[in-house]
């Protein structure tokens, strides 16, 4: 979703500034966008370590010039396990990545988006709206990261800053959707998951993209706050 969001973001126009801690990933992405004529610069980022976080937003800040326009916290891993079996390093991990990633990384792009507005996309996910089975820390942390974006948005909407996030359902053709389906890949299974989802398949990355470019842009100029769900229905069910 990362890869297809910055592409969408680069084809409209935007300066981009890549991170990932894969840096064979990286490097892949920083070629193929570089090849559609993207302006585009990659940084090799642990988004749980603070001093790194602080040491790159600053570089990438002043590579812009001292300016920041939009951010977006889509770094995420999932766990599997309910609360009576799920160590205590793999909690912190998943609580590490999704949610003190998104607060490390929107607390190093903030001083620079106080200067002239900005808008910051973070990622929840149906995980943080509705229980999933035996994802325990998962569930937590983008319930978590929901409630951070709800409390960031009345903090910084004064100062010129949006702050929403997206819920994605499954989106299958990820690496996190492929780690998720293939714990089961039954048909019975299958046809479980599908029933969740009255549009009657899963999610793609595109899909994703496109909302992601509309929180960020001026037509959602009034939208703030908000857990916007992308799920096929999922949620409302």
């Amino acid at each position: 979703m990362g890869f297809e969001i910055a592409r969408r973001m680069g084809l409209e126009g935007a300066c981009l500034a890549i991170i990932d801690i894969d840096e064979a990933a990286l490097s892949n992405a920083l070629q193929t966008l570089s090849a559609d004529g993207i302006d585009v610069k990659s940084y090799h980022l642990d988004v749980t370590n603070p001093e790194e976080v602080a040491k790159t937003f600053a570089l990438l800040i002043e590579h812009f010039s001292g300016k920041l326009d939009i951010l977006v916290n889509n770094a995420g891993i999932a766990d599997f396990g309910s609360v009576d079996n799920t160590e205590s390093a793999a909690w912190d991990k998943v609580i590490a990545v999704n949610l003190t990633g998104t607060y490390l990384c929107s607390k190093s792009a903030i001083p620079a988006m106080k200067k002239a507005g900005g808008t910051i996309i973070n990622f929840g996910s149906v995980a943080g709206l509705v229980g999933i089975p035996n994802m325990a820390a998962y569930c937590a942390s983008k319930a978590a990261v929901i409630g951070l974006t709800k409390q960031m948005a009345v903090d910084y909407i004064s100062q010129g800053i949006r702050v929403n996030c997206i819920c994605p359902g499954m989106i299958a053709d990820t690496d996190m959707g492929r780690q998720i389906l293939g714990t089961d890949l039954s048909d019975e299974a299958s046809k479980k998951r599908l029933s969740k989802y009255p549009i009657g398949r899963f999610g793609t990355p595109e899909e994703i993209a496109s909302a992601v470019l509309f929180l960020a842009s001026d037509e959602a100029g009034f939208v703030c706050g908000s857990a916007f769900t992308v799920d096929g229905g999922m949620t409302a069910l």
